[in-house]
């Protein structure tokens, strides 16, 4: 675990992790190392923000055919970091703001919190993976069946 104090330093601070595991439930385990490439800089006090790239390949089940699939992640990372004392407090509105102790600054807590904003909600091993279809097909109810065998 990796923690920062974000009150103290020279800025901006370059960051470049590889994390091997993660602690998000309801996500795919980890293929290979997640990659963060990330700037922190410091706008005012209690106001930072971080710019970057996030890359990471996961193994989960597709929801349809229950087949293992690989899931890629690559994402920007555009993030304002404030202060928790400022959450109750904080009336801008902003849809991206991660709030954590700036003096006890997470990263592992941070990047986990963007995989979980990021990790789709509906994994699928493709496009047109709808074997939910073929099934429907194959036991589809046929009306009257029994007095057509009759007729036959």
């Amino acid at each position: 675990m990796k923690i920062l104090n974000l009150n103290e330093g020279s800025f901006p601070i370059k960051l470049n992790l590889e994390l091997d595991k993660l602690s998000v439930p309801e996500i795919g385990k980890l293929k290979e190392d997640l990659k963060i490439e990330a700037k922190i800089s410091k706008i005012s006090k209690n106001i930072l923000n971080c710019d970057g790239d996030i890359h990471g390949v996961f193994i989960d089940i597709c929801q349809n055919c229950l087949n293992e699939t690989e899931v890629v992640i690559i994402n920007k990372i555009e993030v304002a970091i404030k202060d928790i004392k400022e959450l109750l407090i904080d009336s801008s509105n902003q849809d991206q703001t991660h709030y954590q102790d700036l003096e006890f600054f997470n990263i592992e807590s941070f990047i986990e919190e963007e995989v979980a904003l990021i990790y789709p909600n509906i994994v699928k091993c493709s496009e047109d993976c709808n074997t939910e279809e073929s099934v429907y097909e194959t036991e589809r109810n046929l009306p009257f069946k029994k007095i057509r065998d009759l007729i036959d």
